[in-house]
């Protein structure tokens, strides 16, 4: 029991200070600036000339602004326009420019209508290209986008009134196919819906390939953000189900589902690619629903904290942040929109005195409190980077909705990590008696399977050497009844020396092959568990051959036969060498114990892509048709021309170990023509 509780510490603590080592990165990590040098327009001018577009360029600076006025566009007498005048009024504002993400309330209303403008220089090549201009949402307005005094896009309904627009929050793209040298944007804007309006922010230009492919792939990634929310506000929500006296699993769902919601709705894309007819008070409500975020957050953090963390201090920001939200619900969009600043500031708010809290359990050395630090200063920083370009102070990117996964991951194993031993204190001793009783009754099966295993394994070995001993005994008898007819000839008292000399040579030749064939094949190393081991190697055919040729001598002269091979003093062959010439033995035997006498055998070899084969041919009795199906299959035996007999296992042991090769066998044969036996060999991979 203490070494077990003693290893969950030690991997306990591994995974909090790997944890806290990458989440302090990440905290570390700041956005890097581009340096390299971005055009942005000057009094309504951009120039992209020079410009490589192998970037997309986001179009900022100063664009001529009419404020409360509709610029309508004219359509372009000639592609060359130099007379401004001809197409566009004279603005009679005061506020001659203005700059891309800079607000009206700055300076004029935060609700109103105005035309913004602007005009683009293309190189000279850009008639060989397609281009497209990618426009973001805008709290609550609705535009209208001209290109070259066409109306190429409108995102809701423009109007000069709230009752005459209607708002939206969706994202929308300009295709500008081979553009003029001089191309003209204007854009009618609207907002009476949300109280700070203006053109937050600036049209992304670039290739239509570059500009699609970003869109698809934000859209991809948004969705696929707030599924995986939805799913682990899914996992707690089930969780809870099954043990409603921890709360704290309700609120750390209930915050799971509260930041996927809201993370959809941050980039007009995605919400309107799924909903295309979402309501705006609807899309409106779910970009504010972060309010309610730090309510339940602080609340998973009160339960895990209980004394850390300020009861009245976390019902302030529960009331307080149901009340903004619910107003947000109830009142008009114009209205509500202007609680956003208060809502964004009591979520720094709540970020930073969490931050507090935690700073003062870890010091505390509570569980877990380190880890949920780094979280809480990760998300803070995350949020006043997001905050300040949400009010364009700075220039990076929104990071908050793609911290949102990482912290609920890191916040999820937390909590699985919490409850998993809060679990095994509880239940510890219930769980020790059936984890023995479990590893009991384990041990016997493992044990009674290991026994049938070994079993298993050792009679298939035994089977194999019994085969092996039953081909070895076979190919004995071979040399053996060689040995005997040639003993018999040397003791004939009428064989000469010169004979008797020849006799012996062969006879120690035949010997010492059987020896070398029998002790390599009865090797007990080949057996094991069961299984034959090869000992595959790349070998010289003829260096097989000609000792195996040698070996049959007497056969061969006993019935005349002659035995021919034309083989390259490099052919080789991918196999099991021993092995080999035991398959090479019988095959070569039968074909000389169904060969008539003055007969003769055929020894080949070639190479295919993939394998190499060889090809052993006579032209003795041949093989009864109704035979040949079983030939590799069944034990079968028949004598030869001259009553030679056999056991009947060699080609069914021969088929057996050439497929333990990964290789193939097969014969073709007629009657009284002879056959032909193909033997093949994968070749070395």
């Amino acid at each position: 029991m203490a070494v077990k509780n003693g290893i969950g510490t030690l991997v306990l603590f591994v995974m909090k200070w790997k944890l806290t080592i990458w989440l302090a990165f990440l905290c570390c990590c700041a956005p890097v600036t581009s340096f390299i040098e971005t055009p942005m327009a000057i009094q309504g001018q951009l120039d992209l000339q020079s410009w490589d577009f192998n970037q997309n360029l986001p179009l900022s600076g100063e664009w001529v602004f009419y404020w409360k006025q509709w610029i309508q566009p004219q359509i372009p007498l000639s592609e060359n326009r130099s007379d401004e005048k001809k197409i566009f009024k004279e603005p009679t504002s005061i506020n001659h420019f203005q700059t891309i993400g800079e607000r009206w309330k700055n300076k004029l209303d935060g609700i109103g209508y105005a035309t913004y403008q602007l005009t683009v220089r293309f190189p000279d090549t850009a008639k060989r290209n397609i281009y497209a201009l990618r426009f973001f949402q805008t709290g609550g307005a609705a535009m209208s986008i001209y290109v070259d005094g066409i109306l190429q896009l409108e995102l809701g309904k423009v109007g000069i009134s709230k009752d005459t627009m209607v708002p939206t929050r969706s994202s929308g793209l300009v295709v500008i196919p081979y553009p003029n040298k001089e191309t003209n944007i204007l854009i009618n804007i609207s907002n009476f819906h949300h109280d700070d309006g203006a053109f937050w922010y600036p049209p992304i230009l670039g290739l239509f390939d570059h500009i699609q492919k970003q869109t698809v792939s934000e859209v991809i990634k948004d969705s696929l953000l707030t599924g995986a929310l939805l799913f682990m506000a899914f996992y707690h929500f089930v969780v809870f189900l099954f043990r409603r006296n921890r709360f704290i699993i309700l609120y750390f769902g209930m915050y799971c589902f509260v930041i996927a919601l809201h993370s959809i709705s941050l980039n007009g894309d995605s919400l309107y690619y799924l909903f295309p007819e979402v309501v705006y008070k609807i899309a409106f409500a779910l970009s504010l629903i972060f309010y309610l975020a730090m309510p339940f957050y602080l609340s998973f953090l009160k339960e895990k904290f209980p004394e850390n963390f300020s009861k009245k201090t976390v019902n302030f920001f529960i009331i307080t942040c149901s009340f903004l939200f619910l107003f947000v619900l109830i009142a008009p969009s114009d209205l509500g929109s202007k609680t956003t600043l208060l809502g964004i500031f009591l979520t720094i708010l709540g970020l930073f005195y969490s931050i507090i809290c935690l700073v003062y359990a870890s010091f505390q050395k509570r569980e877990m409190s380190l880890p949920l630090l780094l979280i809480q200063v990760f998300l803070f920083l995350c949020a006043i980077n997001d905050t300040l370009y949400l009010y364009g102070i700075l220039n990076y990117f929104l990071i908050l909705k793609y911290s949102y996964l990482t912290t609920v991951l890191f916040q999820s194993l937390i909590l699985a990590s919490y409850f998993t031993k809060s679990v095994i204190k509880t239940e510890v001793l219930g769980k020790e008696l059936i984890k023995l009783n479990e590893s009991l009754e384990k041990t016997v099966i493992l044990r009674t399977q290991e026994y049938k295993e070994a079993k298993h394994i050792a009679e298939e070995a035994n089977e194999w050497k019994d085969k092996f001993i039953s081909l070895v005994a076979h190919d004995l008898r071979s040399p053996l009844s060689t040995v005997y007819s040639a003993l018999t000839i040397v003791t004939d008292k009428d064989s000469t020396e010169e004979e008797k000399t020849h006799i012996f040579k062969q006879l120690f030749v035949i010997l010492e092959n059987a020896m070398s064939t029998v002790e390599h094949l009865l090797n007990l190393n080949r057996f094991n568990k069961g299984k034959i081991h090869l000992n595959l190697s790349k070998n010289n055919f003829l260096n097989v051959l000609r000792p195996l040729i040698d070996s049959f001598a007497l056969e061969l002269q006993k019935k005349s036969i002659r035995l021919d091979y034309s083989i390259s003093e490099t052919a080789t062959i991918y196999a099991d060498k021993s092995i080999l010439i035991e398959i090479m033995r019988n095959v070569i035997a039968n074909a000389i114990k169904f060969s008539n006498p003055n007969g003769w055998i055929k020894v080949g070899i070639r190479d295919n892509e993939q394998s190499t084969e060889i090809t052993i041919e006579d032209n003795g009795r041949g093989i009864p048709i109704e035979r040949q199906k079983d030939l590799f299959y069944k034990q079968m035996t028949s004598p030869g021309s001259l009553g030679e007999k056999g056991f009947g296992i060699g080609l069914k042991l021969c088929f057996e170990l050439i497929r333990l090769h990964q290789g193939n066998i097969r014969a073709e044969s007629q009657e009284r023509k002879g056959s032909l036996f193909t033997l093949e060999f994968p070749k070395e991979t």
